[in-house]
């Protein structure tokens, strides 16, 4: 009879080590017992002596052996991703930790959606680095429809996002930088050269698409819908990724719905124009969602450097 799930989780606790998920991440990454022990630096004999260790703890097989290498099976595969949330964890708490151990000035971590990445915190890295050069800042991108995520599981000490429905008991929210949607296309494209714009000139134009359910793709459809918009005017490849969207616009064939703070960035290139029309709409700023009245001294300072 197959362990029971809280078996399973009492031989976890007590039996497995952290060698053992690294070593059942390595080997399913290269397929090889002797490439796996290169990697971690230890011998193949005690690569397969860890992988034995853990198919006894779970009862079951992790690997197929064939004449070219391993290959992980399903169970592996379902435990694989917990494996890599255990390192990187581990990971993040050495430098964290390290950090403290050299007195420096402290760790701040930062999540930020894509619209916060270019319109509250590109171009202030560096001043940050050189005014504090102490405070460590991990930084990472969310995604805009799940910005509280790390909040959830108390990995950040910032959230740049816009501002959300719900605020988490003991959070604030800060508004930072006002935002709306606007027509952007490549210097290259025909419109970048007329002064005024028409609804018919944006409908015989090909619009890049966002993914369904965002506001750029409500409002794209909203307006398509009034001016009875053909169906041509719509690209087939979805948008989900600023900088492919960037890509496709510096074609200079298309024309995109972004937020103005996803593309103040590229404006600064000089290959990037915004172009004036009805598809401009309000969205809710932007902000910092932190824990105040219990924030270190170098969230603080992030924070502040921010408000500036």
């Amino acid at each position: 009879m197959p362990p029971s799930a809280s078996t399973l989780l009492n031989r976890f606790v007590v039996k497995a080590k952290f060698r053992h998920m690294q070593v059942l991440v390595k080997l399913a990454e290269v397929g090889s017992m002797r490439r796996a022990a290169q990697a971690v630096n230890m011998t193949q004999p005690a690569i397969s002596q860890l992988v034995q260790e853990l198919e006894r703890l779970l009862e079951t097989d992790l690997f197929f052996r064939h004449a070219k290498g391993v290959e992980p099976t399903e169970a592996t595969k379902e435990l694989l991703p917990i494996a890599r949330r255990i390192l990187g964890a581990l990971e993040d708490g050495a430098e964290n930790v390290a950090n403290r151990l050299q007195q420096q000035g402290g760790v701040v971590r930062i999540s930020a959606s894509p619209a916060a990445l270019g319109g509250m915190i590109q171009g202030k890295l560096d001043s940050f680095a050189t005014r504090h050069p102490g405070i460590q800042v991990n930084i990472w991108q969310t995604n805009d429809t799940e910005p509280l995520g790390g909040i959830v599981n108390g990995s950040v000490d910032i959230v740049c996002s816009r501002e959300p429905d719900v605020i988490p008991e003991g959070w604030v929210f800060e508004r930072c930088v006002e935002d709306m949607l606007i027509a952007v296309c490549g210097i290259g494209h025909p419109l970048a050269r007329n002064s005024a714009i028409s609804a018919s000139d944006l409908g015989r134009a090909v619009w890049l698409q966002n993914r369904v359910g965002s506001v750029a793709r409500e409002r794209f459809e909203q307006i398509a819908k009034a001016h009875g918009w053909p169906q041509s005017a719509r690209c087939q490849v979805i948008m989900h990724i600023p900088e492919l969207t960037k890509e496709m616009l510096a074609t200079g064939k298309y024309l995109a719905i972004v937020p103005r703070s996803v593309a103040i960035p590229w404006f600064e290139t000089g290959a990037f124009m915004e172009l004036r029309s009805e598809i401009d709409t309000p969205l809710r700023p932007l902000g910092v969602l932190w824990e105040r009245g219990r924030a270190g001294p170098a969230t603080s300072a992030f924070v502040a450097h921010l408000r500036q």
